[in-house]
């Protein structure tokens, strides 16, 4: 019960627009602070993925800013290391002129780190005869070295991703953490559980408010007016229409996402919203909603060529059918359905089609929510169907972490050298 309760806890954390532009400016502002003197040149290095997911999509505080140099020289002039994902808070005009200045002035060079874990950036800043150095690796604010001059200060071994939790994860665990929230009396949890749900609802509501990206959370209300489950795509894509598009609005992530923590919170809180649930219902099902992601995404791997959405929807449904009534044997069913129809959505990076690419997923769970009530369900071991639940996520997991390592080579190199 513990260790499930400090997994959301370590999971289920504030950030401020995409993740992974958000974690280069993080590590950017920690290497300044390192370095404890005016800045006059700075060397980025990047995973793969990385620089996918950072090349198109809009920094926070940046005014039509997108990119590496972007958010590194941001993150330089007007991050605050202390805040964690949210370190471009507090990012003003000044900095966002220095920033630009330092842009043009040619001082940032960029190169792509290869052979390393899919999730690693490495920042080293000069200044004269100085020099710092900080990465961040395993997850979007994780430091696992840094450096001033000649001193380290922090040097972690490498460990496989995710392979403390692979083992101790499962469905039926999960299931019955979710149900026994109430005994646990734990107000941080539900604190941060309402947080997910504040934090991520207002974002949506901007979303559909404003003119951001493809505009897709916006396009299904008027395609779909007064239909309950457009409403439940709508919410989660208008989230992710506004992230992606630069919002500095603060989401509460999944699995180092924010795309992610949307899709796996918004279906649930407009579906409670909609019926008038109580809250404790609710936090139960974005428990499990959370929880089932992170299980799926740990055997994935934290980036991936396999559209993360996928999971976290696959997640929502189960999540759904927990604020409905049904049982167990429903929700496998949901799961199944959801990442056995979806799962063929790749990951090209971060950008305004993430928003409906979380429209599509969604549509696959209360698909596979109405096949569960009408009796309908996909058979077992069949394609990667396993024999339960658990042996079909382990099978999603192995085709999405093993099988599309090439075809992430693949979709990198087309969106670098086009």
């Amino acid at each position: 019960m513990k260790d499930y309760t400090q997994l959301l806890k370590q999971e289920l954390l504030p950030a401020m627009g995409c993740t992974e532009p958000i974690a280069i400016a993080l590590c950017a502002a920690k290497a300044v602070e390192l370095l404890g003197q005016p800045l006059e040149k700075m060397q980025v290095f990047c995973s793969g993925n990385i620089i996918k997911n950072v090349k198109s999509v809009l920094v926070p505080h940046g005014e039509g800013l997108y990119g590496i140099e972007a958010a590194a020289a941001l993150g330089c002039f007007g991050g605050k290391a202390s805040l964690g994902l949210e370190v471009l808070r507090d990012a003003d005009q000044p900095a966002l002129l220095q920033a630009k200045a330092f842009i043009r002035s040619g001082a940032i060079s960029v190169h792509h780190a290869k052979g390393i874990e899919s999730l690693f950036i490495r920042i080293i800043v000069f200044a004269k005869d100085q020099s710092a150095e900080a990465h961040i690796s395993r997850s979007h604010h994780h430091f696992s070295f840094l450096r001033h001059n000649e001193t380290i200060l922090l040097q972690e071994q490498e460990e496989p991703e995710g392979m403390a939790l692979q083992e101790e994860l499962n469905f039926q665990d999960i299931l019955d953490f979710s149900r026994q929230l109430e005994t646990l009396k734990d107000a941080e949890l539900l604190k941060l559980l309402q947080n997910q749900a504040d934090c991520n609802l207002l974002i949506a509501r901007e979303g559909l408010q404003g003119d951001y990206g493809a505009s897709i959370g916006k396009t299904l209300l008027k395609a779909y007016p007064g239909q309950a489950s457009a409403r439940l795509r709508a919410y989660a894509s208008a989230g992710s229409d506004a992230r992606m598009a630069g919002s500095p609005m603060t989401v509460v992530i999944n699995s180092g996402s924010g795309n992610q923590g949307m899709t796996v919170s918004l279906p649930l809180v407009i579906y409670a919203q909609d019926h008038s649930m109580p809250d404790l219902k609710l936090f139960q099902a974005l428990a499990l909603s959370n929880l089932l992601a992170i299980y799926m995404k740990t055997l994935i791997g934290k980036m991936s060529a396999f559209c993360g959405v996928v999971s976290a929807a696959a997640g929502a449904g189960a999540g759904l059918c927990y604020l409905q009534g049904k049982g167990a044997d429903d929700m496998v069913q949901v799961i199944a359905t959801t990442l056995l129809t979806s799962g063929g959505i790749f990951c090209d990076g971060a950008k305004a089609s993430c928003a409906s690419k979380i429209a599509i997923a969604i549509e696959n769970a209360l698909l596979a929510i109405e096949m569960q009530k009408q009796g309908h369900s996909l058979p077992p071991q069949q394609g990667l169907a396993g024999r339960d639940i658990d042996e079909t996520i382990l099978n999603i997991g192995r085709a999405a972490k093993e099988g599309m390592h090439m075809t992430d080579e693949v979709i990198l190199d087309i969106m670098i050298n086009p």
